[in-house]
């Protein structure tokens, strides 16, 4: 568990008041006890497995979560810490399915471990190495007073503190502040104990928000700040949220059972799913013989209207906006066309354009491809902007937009002209959503008011499509 630099020298003093009213300490909801060992908790199985009648958010009907084999690897752009550009990555896995099961622009959900040191290091904390492999059953306790309680469905009835803790709880979750109350009440150090129950406070909102909601102080970082504190494994149970799984853009048209996602990887603090997915990748690169596939535990998640048909590629014309990894699906898009245009089975598609951004030339995911649709026919136009290269003409997807107002909203609003915009759901997304109104406003001589209605309506009525993520 290393704390950021920033954490090391925060003194938990200068975030304690001197008046403040601490919150109630509630009733422990969960008790723990010993169970007898079972041979299914030796295997290295994901533990959320195993439960049966766990819910897996946004899949398919009858689409359950499999482990499958990570078949190639490949790194598309190095991180470079001049001009800030992340290092990214592109996975190949094996899916089984049906023909036509996947379209691009579908996503898949894939469950993450927690990262095994975190937990090691948690484990040791807590004072459990000596139990991290012992056998556990979890029961409401008989002091709870919560009416409606329920055992958690992501936890096994039977598990190991090391499972628990890598499989199943979100060790990076956000901390309410209830949960700071009880760890509060986990300290043998004063200072800490009030340090803990000041940010749980009323009057101490001021403090949680810039620690907890704006630095983003976690579960971690708070057993470095506070080395007495000595939570149960009750205590976390009850107040961790489950390790859930995250979602990734298929970025192929599969035709062969391979599946591929691209992803980036933070230099610090890496998202925990991102950070596993480049642990089981990088053995690729210094393997001398070959080896056994790592495995990844993925499920097809339900599609939504942001997917790209043999139908949708015939009947309608296609503007995709994407910046930096967002490109993803819409190399997808593009391969699904030229697959069809090569099979004969359309003599002509609908118009594609691509606004792509990324940092440097070589960050635009794939370039070499993209240029060849462009090159052939499969792609129309195609706008690149770069943010990291002074010399580039434009910077940023939006200034591309503004740019070339006039033919895009001549495009846009054909009939059979549809819209897809691949984004995070913050200041990206916004900031191409109003370069669009503001186009639009321009071109047709309306209102930006009249205009961001005239979006919403394009959106309701699927003109508009967006996949957004936080």
């Amino acid at each position: 568990m290393v704390c950021p630099t920033d954490f090391d020298k925060l003194d938990i003093k200068a975030y304690t008041l001197d008046k403040y009213v601490p919150a109630k300490v509630s009733e422990p909801m969960y008790i723990i006890s010993s169970a007898d060992d079972l041979d299914e908790l030796k295997s290295t199985k994901h533990a959320q497995l195993q439960c049966s009648d766990l819910i897996w958010p946004f899949s398919r009907p009858g689409a359950l979560p499999a482990e499958v084999p990570i078949k190639e690897v490949q790194i598309l752009t190095e991180q470079d810490d001049e001009t800030k550009e992340k290092c990214i990555m592109e996975l190949i896995m094996e899916m089984q399915a049906d023909s036509n099961y996947y379209q691009p622009g579908d996503t898949i959900g894939i469950l993450p471990y927690n990262n095994s040191r975190d937990v090691q290091s948690l484990l040791q904390h807590m004072d459990l190495t000596n139990k991290s492999n012992s056998t556990f059953e979890l029961q409401i306790s008989p002091k709870c007073t919560k009416k409606t309680a329920k055992l958690p469905p992501y936890i096994p009835t039977h598990w190991t503190p090391f499972k628990l803790l890598r499989d199943c709880l979100n060790l990076h979750a956000i901390p309410k502040k209830q949960f700071l109350n009880s760890l509060a009440n986990c300290c043998e150090n004063t200072d800490e104990r009030e340090f803990l129950s000041c940010l749980s406070s009323k009057e101490g909102s001021p403090s949680y928000n810039e620690l907890i909601l704006q630095r983003g102080l976690t579960l971690l970082q708070l057993m470095e700040l506070c080395p007495s504190c000595k939570p149960t494994l009750e205590v976390l149970i009850e107040h961790l949220p489950r390790l859930l799984p995250r979602p990734y853009s298929i970025a192929n048209s599969v035709i062969s059972q391979e599946i591929k996602i691209i992803f980036s990887i933070l230099a610090e603090n890496p998202g925990v799913t991102t950070n596993m997915l480049k642990s089981l990748g990088m053995p690729f690169f210094k393997a001398k013989t070959p080896m056994e596939l790592p495995k990844v535990v993925a499920y097809a998640r339900h599609p939504s209207e942001f997917r790209f048909t043999s139908q949708e590629a015939s009947e309608n014309n296609h503007i995709l906006i994407g910046v930096g990894t967002a490109l993803a699906p819409f190399l997808g898009f593009l391969e699904k066309k030229e697959q069809l245009l090569t099979d004969g089975a359309y003599t002509s598609l609908g118009d594609t354009w691509l606004f792509a951004g990324a940092a440097t030339e070589m960050s635009i995911l794939h370039r070499e491809n993209v240029l060849a649709f462009y090159s052939t026919g499969v792609l129309q136009r195609y706008f690149e902007c770069l943010s990291r290269v002074p010399s580039a003409k434009y910077h940023y997807v939006q200034e591309q937009i503004l740019a070339n107002a006039t033919e895009l909203i001549e495009f846009l609003v054909q009939e059979n002209t549809v819209l897809y915009v691949c984004a995070d759901g913050g200041s990206v997304s916004k900031s191409i959503e109003k370069a669009i109104v503001e186009c639009l406003a321009r071109i047709q001589q309306i209102t930006l008011e009249e205009a961001l209605e005239t979006i919403k309506t394009f959106k309701r009525n699927g003109k508009f499509r967006e996949d957004l993520w936080l």
